[in-house]
């Protein structure tokens, strides 16, 4: 199991900071402009931040998923999900007129003193971001029932039988049926593939006509689908493994073209 101390104590970080900006408490231009008409320079130990502290949700994203990984125990990740989410609904921030933009010193580490202004935007950015994931891997966002996939054509569960003694894509204990049920809502089985997420990704595509309500998203807001790693997919982490020539495009597509 991975260490998750670092990427948990980072997350942390993020969030102290939102408290911070949203008391007023977080250094900006303004108030080290306003301490020194004052005579009150800014101190060594003043909290300054470096330019690497302020990644983007892209980034973010990929310490969430290093995060999540560590967790062994599923109840144990939906309580401290849902307490730093309660945490988070403490507090608001309201949306820029401008999106949020950095530019960062690729030949340095330079420590940055935004304006106000700036960390507003910036921590309506990470808030809203943290909150919508964090929702979404504990299941609180749950699809309207007429968005629920639903079967269009019954050739689906053989279909999905047979594709999976092609190319093994889910687990040994996990049965095609199993899969099926779980897309339409039907099953509280956990699914764990057997293939790389780009690959997954690929098959589903290929998968959507014999559904209706069929998408990335809706696959990955069952909540259910585990990756070969043992994470949880979720739609942005499914998102992003789309590729244009994922490692078993081949045989899924020569497996799609005999069937049809």
């Amino acid at each position: 199991m991975r260490n998750m101390e670092g990427q948990n104590s980072r997350i942390d970080e993020l969030i102290k900071y939102l408290f911070r900006v949203s008391n007023g408490v977080e250094l900006t231009q303004e108030s080290k402009i306003e301490k020194e008409k004052f005579g009150e320079y800014t101190k060594e130990d003043v909290l300054v931040r470096s330019q690497d502290f302020f990644i983007m949700p892209k980034e973010l994203d990929t310490l969430i998923e290093e995060w999540l990984v560590g967790f062994t125990n599923q109840d144990q990740l939906n309580k401290t999900l849902k307490f730093k989410l309660k945490e988070l609904k403490k507090i608001s921030f309201s949306k820029g007129k401008e999106p949020f933009f950095l530019v960062k010193s690729l030949s340095s580490h330079s420590n940055l003193i935004l304006s106000k202004k700036s960390h507003n935007n910036y921590s309506h950015l990470i808030h809203s971001h943290l909150i919508n994931v964090f929702e979404e891997r504990i299941g609180v966002n749950k699809i309207k029932e007429k968005n629920k996939i639903t079967i269009r054509d019954k050739k689906i569960y053989n279909l999905v039988k047979i594709l999976n003694l092609k190319i093994d894509f889910l687990r040994d204990d996990i049965l095609p049926n199993d899969f099926i049920l779980v897309l339409i809502r039907q099953s509280d089985k956990n699914i764990h593939l057997n293939i790389d997420n780009g690959s997954f990704h690929y098959l589903l595509t290929k998968l959507k006509g014999y559904f209706y309500n069929f998408s990335i998203t809706s696959v990955a807001r069952t909540n259910k689908i585990y990756s070969s790693k043992g994470t949880l997919l979720i739609a942005k982490s499914l998102g992003n493994s789309k590729s244009d020539n994922p490692k078993l495009k081949v045989e899924i597509d020569r497996f799609f073209k005999k069937f049809e």
